[in-house]
């Protein structure tokens, strides 16, 4: 009877090790924006996790800031983990005024990746959320493209 118990937790643990191995960690997806990034040099992951909306609610998102420099291009790199139906929309803000987006509302289309020519060393907000408020695991990746 002992080794039935020990057979039956030996086969428990194997089962819960063999789906946890399935899931795709944020690491993962930094590897995986890294060669979406191309040529560009990695400086910074931004990895977010979202519940879905409840009816009636706003999309949750979250909200980053970075510094960028003048007369640089930067590459705003996007991957979505396979577990979770949500796409992720990144938004990059100076102030109030939308610079750049991987989401075009025209198309309904998803980008995997964008660039940005700083005009103005500065403060910039990085807004995140998910299409249509569902629930997601994302890594956005900044990267380096050249000096202007």
């Amino acid at each position: 009877m002992r080794n039935s118990y020990l057979i039956f937790a030996l086969f428990a643990i194997f089962i819960m090790n063999n789906n946890a191995a399935k899931a795709q960690s944020g690491q993962e997806l930094v590897d995986l924006c890294n060669i979406i990034a191309d040529d560009a040099t990695y400086l910074k992951d931004f990895q977010v996790k979202l519940d879905a909306a409840k009816p009636g609610e706003e999309k949750p998102n979250m909200k980053f800031s970075v510094v960028l420099s003048k007369s640089t291009q930067y590459r705003f790199s996007i991957c979505n983990s396979k577990d979770y139906t949500g796409k992720a929309i990144v938004s990059l803000y100076d102030n109030n005024r939308l610079l750049g987006t991987n989401y075009l509302v025209a198309t309904g289309k998803n980008y995997p990746f964008f660039d940005f020519k700083c005009q103005s060393t500065g403060v910039y907000h990085i807004f995140i959320d998910f299409k249509e408020g569902e629930q997601g695991l994302a890594v956005v990746l900044l990267s380096f493209v050249q000096k202007l």
